[in-house]
C-alpha cells in the first residue's frame, strides 16, 4: 500500500490540495480555482483533477478533503455549504470516488475540524493531548482534540464555537441567534463595529477617511494599521473583539480543562490588537486552576493546518483498511510521546495490537502495563483474552 496522502481544503474560491507523507511533510502543493459558483458537481470535478495531478507524483492510498459546511463524516456527506449553492445532502464521498477509483480511500470533514487536527499533529498543539483550535475569519470556526481524538458530537456537529451565545442581547449572527461569539470577533464582526462606530455622533476616527475606499475583505487589515497609528475608535474595535473573544475562550477552559487554545485564521493576524485583552478576560472569567493551566497559542502552520489535518485523516483511514493501523493507534502514539506512561494509552495501543491478530506482542504489551500499574484491569482484560485466542484456556482462567 501507498504510504503517502493527499490533504485537499475546498474554499470558495480555490482548491488547496498537498501531497503529504506518514511523518506530515508536505511534498508538493497545488491550487486550482473551485469553480464554486458553476456547482457542487464541477467542484469535485475539479477535486478529482487535483486529487490525479498530485497523485503522479506518487503511491498515495487516501484522500482527506476539509470542507466549510456541515459535514455527515460516517456517511460522507455535504448536508450544508455556505461556499457552494444548493447544497443539500449532497454525497460527495461518493461522488469522487467514482471519478478517482475505488483503491483510493476517501475520507470527508469540516474544515475547522481539520484545522485543529492539522495543528494538533504538526503545528502549535503537537505537544498536547487535548487542544480546542478557533479560526478567525469571516465567521468563527472551531474544532475540538480530547485526549488525541477529534470530537464531533452525537450528530458530527460538535465544535461549533463560533455559536456559543456571548452577549444575549448583541448583533445578529447568521445563524438566526443574538451575541455569538461570531457575531463578535470576526471579520464581519469587525465591519459591522466599524459602521456602528462611524455612526456615533461627533466620533474623531480616521475610520472615516478609510473606510469608504476599502475592500470590506480588507476591513480588518485596515482598522489593524489604524489602530497601529494610535486611532482610539480602532483600538477600542480590537478591545471589544479581544473581550468577546477571552469570554468565549474562558467558558471553553471551563467546560473542557484543555491544555491549549490555538487560535488561527485571517484575523489572527491581528494578534497583537486583540490578544492582550482576551487573555486577561480568560483570566478574569476562567476558573483559577484551568485559566492558569491553559496555553494560548498562534497556529504555527500559517495556512496549512488544513490540508495537513485533512491528510491526519485519510492516513488513519487507509492504514485501518489495510490493516495495518487504525487512526486510534497514530492518536495513542502521539499521546504517549507526551506521556510515556499513560496506562490508558498503552492499554489503548494493546488492544489494537490484538485486534491486528498480533497475540505476543498484545501480551507482551500487556504485561509491561502492569509492570507500571498492576492493578490495571484493562491490562488483565487483555492478557486473558490473548490467552483464550492462543487457546490457552488455563492460562486465561488464572488471570
Amino acid at each position: 500500500m501507498g504510504r503517502m496522502v493527499i490533504g485537499v481544503d475546498i474554499g470558495g474560491t480555490n482548491l488547496r490540495g498537498a501531497l503529504v507523507t506518514p511523518e506530515g511533510g508536505i511534498l508538493k502543493q497545488l491550487r486550482i480555482a473551485s469553480d464554486a459558483d458553476d456547482g457542487i458537481d464541477t467542484v469535485v470535478d475539479n477535486l478529482a483533477r487535483l486529487v490525479n495531478e498530485l497523485s503522479g507524483e506518487g503511491d498515495v492510498s487516501g484522500v482527506g478533503v476539509g470542507i466549510a459546511g456541515v459535514i455527515d463524516s460516517k456517511a460522507g456527506v455535504i448536508t450544508q455549504a455556505p461556499n457552494i449553492a444548493k447544497v443539500v445532502n449532497y454525497p460527495i464521498r461518493d461522488n469522487l470516488v467514482k471519478k478517482l477509483g475505488s483503491n483510493i480511500n476517501v475520507v470527508i470533514e469540516n474544515d475547522a475540524n481539520c484545522a485543529a487536527l492539522g495543528e494538533w499533529w504538526m503545528g502549535a498543539g503537537k505537544d498536547a493531548a487535548s487542544i480546542v483550535m478557533i479560526t478567525l475569519g469571516t465567521g468563527v470556526g472551531g474544532g475540538i482534540i480530547l485526549d488525541g481524538k477529534l470530537w464531533s458530537g452525537a450528530d458530527g456537529m460538535g465544535g461549533e464555537v463560533g455559536h456559543m451565545t456571548i452577549y444575549p442581547d448583541g448583533a445578529l449572527c447568521n445563524c438566526g441567534n443574538h451575541g455569538c461569539l461570531e457575531s463578535c470577533a470576526s471579520a464581519t464582526a469587525i465591519r459591522r463595529m466599524v459602521r456602528e462606530t462611524l455612526a456615533e455622533p461627533g466620533v474623531e476616527t480616521i475610520l472615516s477617511d478609510i473606510a469608504s475606499k476599502t475592500d470590506p475583505d480588507d476591513m480588518p487589515e485596515a482598522v489593524m494599521s489604524a489602530a497601529l497609528k494610535g486611532d482610539a475608535a480602532s483600538i477600542r474595535i480590537w478591545e471589544r473583539f479581544g473581550i468577546a473573544l477571552g469570554i468565549g475562550m474562558a467558558s471553553l477552559v471551563n467546560i473542557l480543562n484543555v491544555e491549549m487554545i490555538v487560535l488561527g485564521g485571517g484575523v489572527a493576524r491581528a494578534w497583537d490588537m486583540f490578544i492582550g485583552p482576551a487573555k486577561a478576560e480568560l483570566k478574569k472569567r476562567g476558573l483559577r486552576a484551568p485559566a492558569e493551566r491553559v496555553r494560548v497559542e498562534r497556529a504555527r502552520l500559517d495556512g496549512d493546518e488544513g490540508i495537513t489535518g485533512a491528510a491526519y485523516l485519510a492516513l488513519g483511514l487507509a492504514m485501518e483498511r489495510a490493516g495495518e493501523f487504525s487512526p486510534a493507534i497514530i492518536q495513542y502514539q502521539k499521546g504517549l510521546q507526551v506521556a510515556p506512561k499513560n496506562v490508558d494509552l498503552l492499554n489503548g495501543v494493546a488492544r489494537i495490537v490484538r485486534k491486528q491478530g498480533k497475540t505476543g506482542q498484545a501480551i507482551d504489551k500487556a504485561r509491561a502495563i502492569l509492570r507500571v500499574n498492576s492493578n490495571s484491569l484493562d491490562a488483565y482484560n487483555t492478557l486473558g483474552l490473548c490467552y483464550l485466542d492462543q487457546g490457552e484456556l488455563e492460562l486465561a482462567r488464572f488471570v
